[in-house]
């Protein structure tokens, strides 16, 4: 069938022709091929568009008829509606105007000529992103299978494979290669067997390749397409429209003018005059404009002469380029580079700076090495304007079986104290097996007054000890092993070196668990042995702990008993010990207890909700028998806290250097309300109460010195010293956790004391969080002070002022305008009548950019009469998404500062 001949089926006829075999395929450049050559007017037949298929260019190939892309109504009514007024363009063969009038006759009233009815010639022209070049992105992203921004701009957005989402994998390349071309359009012409064309709506793919263009050229010997007219054309992790495009679709290269264009994977976009496709990974493009900004904002802008973007090493590069914000120039250099994908590139971290009271004005720089997949390099410096220059370097290395850090920082002279600081360590977590995990974290300060004043502004200020350890845990089917050393560095000036804590080295440290055949009985022991060392005159020594335990658990659908008894069984070698005290102590005791209760549940509807509310009395029996340790060393030993989750303990002692004397029964009644639809407890009430059987006595007196305080049992925990009568008797604990909605929860602990009647403690609290770190906590602490015990009377006084309470706390991370958030934070002190810590702050964040300003004064150690100190702090950050990368020194302060707060991408 010749070229011109009738179609006969206009929708399903395929025709094949020969390849014409010329001397030599003609050259054909980017403004001109066959068949589209401006004055050109071949002798051509044309007819309604049925399928072409040119050998080895086009493959096969189908032709039908599709409707015009419909825009958005919005993006429709902006891109056809006229302007009010009279319209006139040139009418070039009658030498005279064609006017058009919308709307009431101005009768001469001129009118402003806006930025969207400035002529394509003058936005052809244009080195930033203008109205059209808006138009078009929104047209574009209406062509794109999804807007790469929705993610982005949501908290908790999903972290893309950039690399799998933005590169041609070998397997891609070989496919798109042998991958056939599929043309589409409503008419189409062959002129001699070479150049196919095609107009309405016309259309070319190949793999991932799509071009459209109201006219397409496809050249058969040059393996070339010319396209003009609203052009798109997308390819693996890129988009484009434009005026023309060229593109050698062999060869992956390409041409494209007045083109406006789309990163998917940043996501960014950009506008360029021209832009060149060099190859399947690298573009350039040339007057152009960059900006991770989504279509219709224009916040921040990199302008440059020419920008070029690789694919495959993810990054994009700017000559001559200076940066816009907000319409106001901020900085010019002559290169640049930056991300073009989520992948770890080296390069400069956001810069911080911020005003302290200590250091005056803070300057930090760091800079990223990406040296390899599996190690990197952090480098920073900061400059303090009190006390000088600070480096500091933060190396990470990930093996086969080990994720290990290595990082420090140091002054070379401080100003100040006229001496060289800083810190280090090294930690490392290790799997070697399934069954066997090591880790190791080592710390070291220079001086006791380091992480308080040189720290990061944001970073922990309250640290009293320095701790270092290492350890190895061996799991198995019916327990685990743990070998361990650690140790603890005084920081804390105010503390004497004899209160420092013991350091174990070595420990090991054991247990196990099992059925007992079929009997019904349950085995459980642990077991350990430990080396107690310290840097003071306090005594040292060995100490062996087994406590084996046989249990009978019975249980039901809606109860259970479990009776179970043990034996403790404690060694003590001890060396540096008092004189005419025995370096070996041996302490054999018993422990029976008696766990019971019972579930009792029904259904019922409260309005439109489908309720369970579960009703669970619990009784717990324990017995200890009485035995004197005033002679034995407290290494590692002190109070559990007590709460309602304490009461069903067989030792109020944490440690293995007391055992409590216990012959007491606990009573505990639980009521759930439970959402049958969602699983959600809507209501959970606890009360609670020790009934003493006999009087308990033991305490942590340590006659070595290592705790000199001697505190007896705290009223809330069994004991109150009055008038030199020992009163036994323990709080009443009443629990509440509600949660009120999905963002609303409510819950609190108190504490009455039965014998003096009052509230010894007590603590509530209110929050409000909606999953999208949009936060509100208020709540409110108070403690008594423990009783003293006469014969240390200053030492107690001591005591009970550091375990008295009376503080509210009050954070919040709240929006209060679009995009905006108010930050803040109020710890005050109702004993002392003191701020302990306020913080205060701005956030603004959208999808490009971020900024936020903190102001923090906080308590930062004592002087040299023990009085409080305080800092203050200033802290600004700025950050242009896409272009310089974000620390996370604010998040991980707020993390650690507003109850609720999450990273960015964890999960809620």
């Amino acid at each position: 069938m010749s070229a011109g001949s009738p179609a006969k089926d206009e929708e399903s006829e395929s025709v094949e022709t020969e390849k014409a075999a010329p001397a030599a395929a003609p050259e054909v450049a980017e403004s001109e091929s066959a068949g589209d050559q401006e004055g050109a007017a071949p002798a051509r037949a044309s007819r309604p568009a049925t399928a072409l298929a040119a050998s080895r260019f086009i493959s096969s190939g189908t032709v039908s008829v599709r409707p015009e892309p419909v825009l958005p109504p919005s993006v429709a009514a902006q891109a056809t509606a006229a302007p009010p007024g009279w319209t006139c363009k040139p009418n070039k063969e009658s030498r005279s105007w064609d006017c058009n009038l919308v709307g009431p006759d101005p009768r001469g009233v001129a009118r402003p000529v806006g930025a969207a009815e400035a002529s394509p010639e003058d936005w052809a022209q244009a080195a930033t992103i203008t109205e059209y070049d808006e138009q078009r992105f929104d047209r574009l992203l209406g062509m794109m299978p999804s807007n790469p921004w929705a993610g982005t701009c949501a908290r908790g957005k999903r972290e893309s494979d950039a690399a799998k989402d933005f590169l041609l994998s070998s397997k891609d390349r070989l496919a798109r290669k042998r991958a056939p071309v599929e043309v589409h359009g409503n008419y189409g012409e062959m002129d001699d067997q070479e150049v196919a064309t095609f107009t309405g709506n016309a259309e070319v793919t190949r793999y991932d390749q799509h071009i459209k263009g109201d006219f397409l050229s496809l050249n058969t010997e040059a393996d070339v397409v010319n396209a003009r007219g609203s052009v798109f054309y997308r390819e693996k992790g890129l988009a484009f429209a434009s005026d023309t495009a060229f593109l050698r679709m062999e060869e992956d290269k390409g041409v494209l003018r007045n083109s406006q264009f789309i990163v998917e994977t940043m996501p960014s976009r950009g506008v360029a005059r021209v832009a060149h496709m060099d190859s399947d990974t690298r573009s350039r493009y040339e007057t152009a404009t960059y900006t991770t900004c989504p279509p219709g904002n224009t916040d921040w802008m990199l302008h440059a002469d020419e920008v070029t973007i690789d694919k495959e090493t993810g990054r994009g590069g700017a000559t001559h380029a200076w940066m816009e914000f907000k319409g106001v120039p901020m900085f010019y250099t002559p290169y640049m580079d930056f991300p073009v994908d989520d992948r770890r590139q080296s390069g400069f971290l956001s810069p911080t700076f911020g005003q302290s009271k200590v250091n005056g004005f803070n300057l930090s720089v760091p800079y990223y090495f990406n040296l390899a997949p599996n190690y990197d390099l952090t480098v920073q410096a900061r400059e303090m304007t009190s006390r000088g220059p600070l480096f500091g370097g933060d190396f990470r290395w990930l093996t086969e079986h080990q994720r290990l850090r290595l990082l420090g920082e140091i002054i070379p002279e401080d100003s100040q104290t006229k001496t060289t600081r800083g810190q280090a360590g090294f930690d490392a977590m290790g799997r070697w097996t399934d069954s066997l995990f090591t880790l190791v974290d080592l710390n070291y300060v220079s001086d006791s007054q380091y992480l308080n004043q040189l720290n990061n502004t944001l970073g922990l200020v309250s640290n009293t000890f320095v701790q270092s350890q290492a350890y190895a845990d061996y799991m198995y089917s019916n327990g685990s092993v743990r070998l361990l050393g650690d140790y603890y560095q005084n920081i804390d000036p105010s503390i004497p070196a004899e209160q420092t804590p013991y350091y174990r080295l070595p420990s090991l440290r054991g247990n196990y668990s099992a059925q007992i055949g079929d009997s019904g009985f349950h085995f459980q022991t642990n077991a350990e042995v430990v080396n107690f060392g310290h840097g003071g005159s306090n005594v040292k020594g060995q100490r062996l702990n087994i406590r084996p335990q046989i249990s009978y658990p019975i249980q039901s659908t809606g109860s259970f008993l479990v009776p179970s008894v043990a034996l403790q069984n404690t060694t003590y070698m001890l060396q540096n010990q008092a004189a005419g005290t025995n370096s070996s102590l041996n302490r054999v005791a018993p422990i029976f207890s008696v766990d019971s209760g019972l579930v009792f549940d029904r259904d019922f509807e409260l309005g439109s909700a489908s309720l369970r509310q579960t009703l669970e009395p619990r009784v717990f029996y324990t017995y200890v028998p009485k035995i004197n340790q005033n002679d034995y060393p407290i290494f590692d030993s002190n109070y559990y806290d007590f709460t309602y989750y304490q009461l069903f303990r067989t030792n109020r002692f944490a440690g293995a250097d007391r055992l409590a004397d216990m012959n007491q029964v606990t009573l505990g009644l639980t009521s759930r309300f439970i959402d049958r639809d969602t699983g959600w407890e809507r209501l959970t009430a606890s009360l609670g109460k020790v009934f003493f059987i006999t009087d308990p006595s033991v305490t942590l007196v340590n006659p070595y010195g290592a705790n000199p305080l001697g505190v007896v049992l705290g009223p809330d925990q069994g004991q109150f010293v009055y008038e030199n009568y020992n009163k036994s008797y323990a709080n009443i604990i009443g629990r509440v956790d509600t949660r009120l909605t999905e963002t609303f929860s409510l819950g609190g602990e108190t504490q009455l004391s039965p014998y003096t009647g009052r509230f010894e403690r007590g603590s509530v609290g209110l929050q409000y969080n909606d999953r999208q770190n949009n936060l509100m906590n208020l709540s409110y602490r108070y403690r008594v002070p423990l009783p003293n015990q006469p014969a240390i009377e200053q030492a107690a006084t001591i005591g009970q002022n550091t375990t008295a309470l009376n503080n509210t706390d009050i954070s919040f991370r709240i929006p209060f305008l679009k995009d905006w958030h108010v930050i803040g934070r109020w710890q005050y002190s109702l004993l002392y009548n003191r701020t302990l810590e306020s913080l205060v702050g701005l956030e603004h964040e959208t999808c490009c950019w971020r900024f936020t300003l903190l102001g923090r004064e906080y308590l930062n150690g004592v002087n040299q009469s023990n009085a409080p100190t305080t800092n203050t702090a200033i802290f600004v950050q700025m950050e242009l998404k896409g272009l310089t990368r974000l620390g996370d020194q604010v998040d991980r302060f707020l993390y650690r500062a507003i109850t609720g707060y999450r990273m960015p991408n964890e999960d809620f």
